[in-house]
């Protein structure tokens, strides 16, 4: 039998290798040191290779794209959204795509093209490029489907259709589509589609190598920023952050770069006494805005396990105050009050707060109070 080709067993072998260096990093991390941290370490480790394999070797290939969902309740990446579908595409903006399917009912379905998060940056900017959503174009009919074309115009692209032209540099597409309430709100269906032919695809070694030495490469950028993520916290039982669009501008360091610019992310790390709670009074901006969510997240930059227990409460979900402002109160018990976020015991975490489409947005007041 002909031996296996050398660039693709070293590179299989550098992916195992990455993984004891991944596990290292998550053993090393100064953390509360719970059982059920400890044990959530270990998952995640499992749950991010998985996510890698995904998005890499099945999923990255420009000349036949899918858009897949890449974060659920069980792959979950650098502090997730519970109320956000995350869908993923790898595309090249030499070619041209059909994007389409039905809206749905979120009220928003952002679309995020940027550069290679996989790969890093390689001279020039990165990060976001092009920042739009769904509803900006009036390509919704009155049946809910949509149709938009990505890339340089093309044969194939039909006179008058809506084309948004990407930059270069734009190999990535991520859709975040945000929900005030699952219950009631009905969510997208997408396809991605490339225009003109491609040809078939196959397996050959030094593609698939050079993906394993990609899936390497950023299971140790995850795995190493989470745990900068959570170690360089210094905000603590309070809340502060930025637009997302001054990350991009601002061209921090490869994670922040990737924000969604209609987004303003808000962080601090919650730390409870015995029977404490810590009680998150969110105050609406002057001007109209779409959604905010607040989430507790773990050491390792993941949502509490929101299908078992409130997690995370958003403005279409969390019952509000008298005055229009809403109380969230983050507690190891029921405080007996509504929109309890429960800790299951764990005294210490981080949280993030997320608006959409918000200008100039209130700083939560956050009080530490005994039950």
């Amino acid at each position: 039998m002909p031996a296996a080709p050398k660039e693709l067993a070293e590179a299989y072998r550098g992916w195992l290798d990455a993984q004891k260096q991944a596990l290292d990093i998550m053993e090393g991390v100064r953390q509360p040191g719970t059982d059920t941290d400890w044990a959530e370490g270990y998952r995640w480790l499992a749950r991010i290779a998985c996510l890698v394999e995904e998005w890499i070797l099945e999923h990255e290939d420009p000349l036949h794209p899918t858009i897949f969902h890449s974060q659920g309740p069980t792959r979950k990446l650098m502090v997730d959204n519970p109320d956000v579908n995350y869908w993923f595409a790898s595309i090249d903006p030499k070619h041209t795509y059909r994007l389409h399917g039905s809206r749905g009912t979120a009220p928003y379905l952002g679309l995020t093209f940027g550069t290679d998060v996989f790969r890093g940056a390689r001279g020039g900017r990165t990060g976001t490029l092009v920042q739009t959503n769904v509803d900006r174009f009036g390509v919704v009919g009155d049946d809910g489907t949509f149709e938009l074309f990505v890339g340089p115009d093309a044969p194939g692209v039909p006179e008058g259709a809506t084309r948004i032209d990407l930059p270069d540099g734009a190999t990535q597409l991520a859709v975040r589509e945000t929900f005030t309430n699952r219950a009631v709100e009905v969510p997208s269906e997408l396809v991605i589609e490339l225009v003109g032919e491609a040809p078939r695809k196959r397996a050959e070694p030094e593609i698939v190598a050079e993906r394993l030495r990609t899936m390497s490469r950023f299971l140790l950028f995850v795995t190493n920023t989470c745990k900068m993520m959570w170690e360089g916290l210094t905000v603590v039982n309070a809340i502060q952050g930025a637009p997302g669009r001054k990350h991009v501008e601002a061209q921090e360091d490869e994670n922040r770069t990737h924000s969604d610019p209609d987004m303003v992310d808000m962080v601090g790390e919650w730390r409870l006494g015995g029977g404490e709670a810590l009680d998150v009074t969110i105050l609406p901006p002057a001007k109209p805005f779409t959604y905010w969510g607040l989430v507790i997240i773990n050491p390792w930059m993941e949502s509490y396990d929101y299908r078992y227990a409130p997690t995370n409460l958003s403005n279409g979900t969390a019952v509000p105050n008298d005055d229009g402002s809403w109380t969230l109160t983050i507690a190891a018990e029921d405080p007996g009050t509504p929109n309890w976020l429960d800790t299951g015991g764990r005294r210490e975490g981080y949280m993030l707060l997320r608006w959409v489409l918000a200008e100039d947005v209130p700083t939560p007041v956050c009080t530490l109070r005994t039950l």
